[in-house]
């Protein structure tokens, strides 16, 4: 059950991109300059600016109700109360602050959660900021290698050099880095995510291992 509702988790957090992708899409399909030309110009012109705007409010709450989806996943897998979910609105941050709760999970049979629990609270804190800084990091570097991939795809698209698409990037910093801050905390949230599951592949390795050297 607790490995269903972290699924049900990484599936909602998924499907956040999927839907602001799509929403930004027919978006800017719908432009109300469509009713150019159309007799009664004004109320067309009206209606398409009006259902333009419901696709980008349906767009939010959908990616909202996602999120808060997802974090009442995990508060479900780690058998904690709903009541935490407000943590859900300070974002990254929040999640991360889901994720420090202690698992109650009956379920649950972890050495990570076993030892967070006989722990004092200052070695508990102190994992959990060893925790932030390396899954942090590691998306950092995620992002970074993905924006490097993407420049050389799109040099190669333009048959341009790759030092001009990160020129013209350069121009944009701002908002390059608005988007790689996105990007960043998404990642981060996703290998939250997998962490359980990168622990549970850690313990089958070792008792592999073992029972393999006996």
């Amino acid at each position: 059950m607790i490995r269903k509702y972290y699924s049900l988790s990484i599936g909602a957090l998924l499907l956040i991109p999927v839907t602001s992708i799509l929403g930004v899409r027919l978006f800017t399909l719908i432009d109300p300059e469509l009713a150019a030309g159309h007799p009664d110009y004004v109320r067309h012109y009206a209606q398409l600016e009006h259902l333009r705007g419901g696709v980008w409010w349906f767009t939010l709450l959908t990616m909202g109700l996602l999120w808060l989806l997802c974090c009442a996943w995990v508060l479900r897998a780690r058998a904690r109360s709903l009541f935490w979910l407000w943590l859900a609105l300070l974002g990254p941050l929040g999640f991360v602050g889901l994720f420090a709760l202690s698992d109650r999970g009956v379920a649950d049979a972890g050495a990570q959660p076993r030892m967070r629990e006989g722990a004092r609270v200052a070695w508990r804190m102190l994992f959990e900021l060893c925790r932030f800084v390396l899954l942090w990091m590691l998306a950092m570097q995620l992002v970074e290698w993905f924006n490097s991939a993407t420049a050389w795809a799109e040099a190669h698209r333009r048959s341009v050099s790759m030092a001009q698409v990160l020129a013209e990037r350069d121009a944009s910093s701002g908002m390059w880095a608005f988007g790689d801050s996105l990007r960043a905390g998404f990642v981060l949230i996703l290998l939250y995510l997998l962490w359980p599951a990168g622990m549970a592949a850690i313990r089958w390795l070792g008792r592999r291992s073992r029972s393999a050297g006996s």
